[in-house]
């Protein structure tokens, strides 16, 4: 018997696994029973009545202590899980004449909310009838199925493995690469894994439905490079790995620059590092501005010029003037505005254009703005005449030079006249 299934039930139980073992009158309940306590319990079951077999089983985690009791029609009390005994009609009453207590009793089992499997006991568990019957009976009652002959004896890997494939799940992991786990939920690949995920968790109640997790993921750009369960923590994990040219994909969209191998990647890089230096440098000017109108670089050790001291007197007292110099950009937000006037005319015509104009922005101010003209959309006219906006040539060294002034000497009320 594998460890590994005993640590699993004795995680998923709590220490205790009672079986409840139900099935219509003369399928082989008390087959499996017997069958039970011989393989799992290593003790053979006694009477004939009411079938009941205790044990206890030593885990790593402490001792499992394990039961299985034969159900007459009635819910066993305190049970942790179920198997539900069928028959393929290989033996005994024929299937046919059964199958409407078995799903009386399979309907039973799934309102009393506790995992539970089907065994079918067949005289030719190998034979592809069998498998046949196997299959149509997992996709109807939805829970693991396996067969096997109870009068040869149970195989208890394979039914006490099936049956923590019943147990339901309690978390699911998603594991996506490294570099996705930077990018906004708004992403194009984000959002396809997030639509996917929310598709198909619903439909994953049981440890045995953990392998829909790699069908949802088993086209698109990213798929399911595998999916491992715990059973003992009821724990699925699926890692989604990205297609090749993926990485370089997404990176384009992000950056807004097509990128292609590596070399090209380096080479953004290198600018990105530029922009980053003078980012750091100048950015906060820029954020002050933009939010308060005016903001101004700080200079930092490697803008300032030491100067050589100097010996200044003033009347009888003489000293050390130190003197250091640097540049600083002061950044100030303008606000520009520019007018477009398309409409000319007599009063009567251009009137009922204007009107015509003002109508057609009430339903769609985009069209309006980019409406053609002379081959100029009016947003190109109204954004060359803001670019006009700009301080005449010979004015802006003399803007420089009062700007200077007033941050070196100015230490109140300043006015300054540019001619």
């Amino acid at each position: 018997m594998s460890k590994e299934i005993y640590e699993g039930l004795f995680a998923r139980t709590g220490g205790h696994f009672g079986l409840c073992v139900a099935g219509a009158g003369g399928t082989g309940k008390s087959a499996f029973v017997r069958a039970f306590a011989s393989s799992v319990l290593n003790a053979a079951a006694e009477g004939e009545e009411d079938l009941c077999v205790r044990g206890n089983i030593r885990t790593e985690r402490g001792d499992l202590e394990a039961w299985a009791e034969e159900s007459h029609g009635e819910k066993a009390e305190g049970y942790t899980a179920a198997v539900l005994v069928v028959t393929d009609g290989s033996f005994g009453s024929g299937r046919s004449e059964l199958v409407a207590q078995e799903e009386a009793l399979a309907a039973k089992l799934r309102e009393g909310g506790k995992p539970f499997a089907v065994l079918i006991n067949s005289a030719a568990p190998g034979s592809a009838e069998c498998e046949g019957l196997e299959a149509a009976l997992a996709e109807k009652y939805g829970v693991p199925v396996l067969s096997a002959d109870l009068r040869a004896g149970l195989d208890a890997d394979a039914f006490l493995s099936r049956l923590l494939l019943s147990f339901p799940v309690s978390r699911m992991d998603f594991c996506i690469p490294e570099w996705m786990r930077v990018l906004p939920a708004e992403s194009k690949i984000v959002a396809e894994i997030l639509t996917r995920i929310r598709e198909i968790t619903p439909k994953v109640e049981r440890m045995g439905d953990c392998g829909k997790l790699a069908d949802a993921f088993g086209e698109g750009d990213v798929y399911c490079e595998s999916c491992e369960t715990d059973m003992a923590d009821g724990v699925a994990k699926c890692t989604l790995c990205a297609k090749e040219g993926m990485f370089y994909r997404v990176l384009s969209e992000e950056c807004g620059v097509e990128i292609t191998d590596d070399l090209k990647l380096m080479a953004y890089v290198r600018a990105l590092g530029e922009a980053k230096t003078f980012y750091d440098k100048y950015g906060a000017a820029f954020r002050r501005a933009e939010e308060y109108g005016y903001g101004v670089s700080v200079p930092t050790d490697a803008d300032m010029k030491l100067c050589s001291p100097e010996m200044f007197k003033r009347g009888t007292r003489s000293g050390i003037r130190l003197r250091a110099q640097a540049c600083a950009y002061h950044v100030i937000k303008v606000d520009v505005q520019s007018e477009v006037s398309p409409v000319a005319g007599e009063a009567a015509r251009g009137e009922e254009i204007a009107k015509g104009m003002l109508d057609s922005y009430e339903k769609d101010p985009d069209a309006l703005w980019n409406t053609d003209m002379f081959g100029k959309t009016f947003k190109d006219m109204a954004r060359e005449g803001l670019l006009e906006k700009t301080i005449p040539e010979d004015a802006r060294v003399k803007l420089r030079k009062a700007m200077t002034r007033i941050v070196n000497e100015g230490k109140g009320g300043v006015i300054c006249i540019l001619l």
